[in-house]
């Protein structure tokens, strides 16, 4: 006879609504047990987590847990579900940890020591702060070639190669049903001095995910952990948040090289300008709006109403979110290339077990995990 466990119904209704579906949705053998019924087998509770996305453990208790997130909540503006994280976000979280605390024990085995960037600009100024970030991650403005993407694949790269790791992605995993919503959030960064990791939502424009990607790698500077959904039109309440958004803003767009450049610049309608500027520093063109307020470089009768006519006209813009796209060419984004080296590496040489490599890369497949190592060159 199978093993039935005891569930309470008002956890069974959270879990419901946190993954979005109705009992409507559910076959009717879990139907059963849900509505309330009898009592679910230990198989079926472990399915009906899966299908929810909820940790089974909190199915056993006998009210709905409260979450909490795992670093300081920047964010603006979220009031869905009264602000309770969701599953998908609670599951990148989650991820994210368990992925740095490996990376961590690794670096620490490996002799790798502490990286001396992390927390280094946390007196500075935001100017003075944007500076050191764009020498120490060599992205001066003479530096920044090609095309958006590229822009962002460089200084991910760049960081990574610093000792941090980074990570850009708009689903849990590889799990392309479960997205994550940027309306929740755009991005959070887990500073440590030995394993710090920054994380992109990439469900957003990529001048989207460049801000949030120079947002998050201010966090690492100023040594502050944080998860925020940065947005230029908008003043956080945080010191912390005003900080790492005026210090992206200035590490983006370096205000003496903007004032040169609009020196240079022939006399044309602001729209035409905003776009040159743009494709020199490769972000976007609110952010350089924003810039030429703050410096005064153009003074503007209504700013608000120059702010939504350029928003107004990037409406028509697609979104460029990380699905599609052929999957080894996108595991390193999304699991971040430096962690994938060395957890191929430890699993090679029988440090780390083929299913901690799985999870650690969100993989089920040893076949895929073994392409993707030939595919980095890390067979």
């Amino acid at each position: 006879m199978s093993l039935r466990v005891p569930v309470s119904s008002s956890v069974m209704d959270w879990a419901l609504q946190r993954a979005g579906l109705s009992v409507e949705d559910l076959d009717h053998a879990t139907q059963r047990w849900v509505i309330p019924g009898e009592a679910p087998t230990l198989a079926q509770l472990e399915g009906f987590a899966q299908r929810t996305g909820v940790p089974f453990g909190y199915l056993l208790l006998d009210e709905p847990p409260k979450l909490n997130l795992p670093v300081p909540d920047f964010r603006s503006g979220y009031t869905a579900m009264a602000g309770e994280p969701s599953a998908n976000l609670v599951a990148v979280l989650d991820q994210s940890e368990r992925r740095q605390a490996w990376y961590k024990e690794f670096a620490e085995a490996n002799g790798l020591g502490e990286l001396g960037f992390v927390g280094s600009a946390a007196d500075m100024k935001p100017a003075e702060a944007a500076g050191e970030m764009r020498r120490t991650l060599s992205f001066e403005v003479s530096d920044r070639r090609g095309s958006w993407a590229d822009t962002r694949r460089t200084l991910i790269r760049n960081f990574e190669e610093l000792g941090g790791l980074a990570i850009a992605t708009s689903m849990v995993g590889n799990k392309t049903r479960k997205l994550l919503d940027p309306n929740e959030f755009r991005g959070f960064s887990f500073v440590d001095t030995t394993a710090p990791l920054v994380f992109v939502n990439t469900n957003q424009t990529m001048n989207g995910q460049i801000f949030t990607l120079a947002h998050e790698l201010a966090h690492v500077w100023h040594g502050q952990s944080g998860i925020d959904s940065p947005e230029i039109s908008i003043t956080p309440d945080s010191p912390t948040e005003r900080w790492c958004s005026l210090t992206a803003s200035h590490f983006l767009v370096p205000r003496e090289d903007l004032k040169e450049r609009m020196d240079k610049l022939p006399k044309q309608e602001l729209p035409l300008k905003l776009d040159a500027l743009a494709r020199a520093y490769k972000c976007g063109t609110l952010v350089i709006l924003q810039a030429l307020r703050d410096s005064r470089l153009v003074e503007f009768e209504n700013f608000g109403a120059t702010y939504a006519a350029e928003e107004a006209r990037l409406d028509g813009f697609v979104k460029e979110g990380g699905g599609g796209g052929d999957f080894y060419n996108s595991q390193p984004l999304r699991a971040s290339e430096r962690l994938s080296r060395a957890v191929l590496q430890e699993t090679s040489e029988g440090r780390t077990t083929l299913s901690e490599a799985l999870s650690l890369m969100s993989m089920k497949s040893p076949a895929t995990l073994d392409e993707y190592a030939k595919r980095l060159g890390a067979a």
